[in-house]
């Protein structure tokens, strides 16, 4: 399968890095499409197992969370800090409404969590990405770091995880993932991370305490992250969310490692820089 990653990666990349590069709408109209994509994967797998969520719900939720998030820092009025309050009110006012209408109420407390969960899960993650790209004056160089130190975490992860991987780390959540392959991951995040921020040259905007503390804590949140989307996948009796990805799997595969991280570093940068 090695093959397939590579020639997959090679088509793959140049595009994340273009996107990533001029951001603005074309990096939105990317994670846009990502986001498309890992719901349909989702909906797709909770669907075949007999879930019952509706398809465009999910889409709805989403969406709806992708842009509150990304539209909340614009502060277009005094009001604008409670959009996402306000949509993840109308949000769940709208899932229980349809489950009354349904009039089926065995199930609904388990429909309405799926239907809500993850999909704001999957928004809400890929938002803060674009927050990343958006933060002035080093915006695209934090996007192309966290982007790489996953890469470098994943890769590293897979590598060293065929060769030396013997025992497993969480075997019926993620019957390939090995030990090894956690601790080579995590090490190679750090330096990775720590490499990055020195090539890009804005390690000197942050201390080197703050450097090593998020140095520690993302690669360590990215393999979770992985873990989390693979929880859901066993869920649901499915290996990869797709094919899309020949040699990667779907969306939700490929994007998975930046569920938790992207929000974590994003809050992390904001602390930071605004101190």
């Amino acid at each position: 399968m090695l093959l397939p990653r590579i020639l997959t990666a090679i088509l793959g990349i140049p595009v994340v890095l273009i996107c990533i590069y001029y951001g603005s709408m074309l990096f939105l109209l990317l994670l846009f499409v990502i986001l498309l994509y890992m719901l349909h994967e989702f909906a797709y797998m909770v669907n075949s197992v007999g879930y019952e969520v509706h398809k465009v719900v999910v889409y709805l939720v989403g969406i709806i969370t992708f842009f509150s998030i990304i539209f909340e820092p614009l502060q277009f009025n005094k009001n604008s800090l409670l959009v996402t309050s306000i949509n993840f009110t109308l949000i769940l006012f709208i899932l229980f409404f349809i489950e009354i209408i349904k009039q089926k109420p065995l199930g609904s407390v388990g429909r309405i969590s799926v239907e809500f969960t993850v999909p704001m899960l999957l928004g809400w993650s890929l938002a803060h990405l674009f927050l990343i790209r958006d933060i002035k004056n080093y915006g695209m160089k934090l996007t192309f770091i966290l982007f790489l130190t996953i890469w470098i975490i994943d890769n590293a992860a897979y590598l060293f995880g065929v060769v030396f991987g013997k025992k497993k780390l969480a075997s019926v959540v993620s019957p390939k993932k090995t030990i090894a392959g956690f601790i080579f991951g995590y090490i190679f995040g750090i330096l990775g991370f720590l490499f990055l921020f020195r090539v890009f040259l804005i390690d000197r905007v942050f201390n080197f305490r703050d450097l090593i503390i998020i140095s520690v804590i993302l690669p360590f949140v990215s393999m979770i992250s992985d873990l989390a989307e693979s929880l859901i996948k066993r869920d649901c009796g499915f290996k990869d969310s797709d094919n899309l990805l020949v040699g990667h799997g779907g969306m939700l595969d490929r994007f998975d490692s930046f569920i938790f991280t992207s929000p974590v570093f994003y809050y992390f940068l904001r602390i930071v820089l605004n101190r």
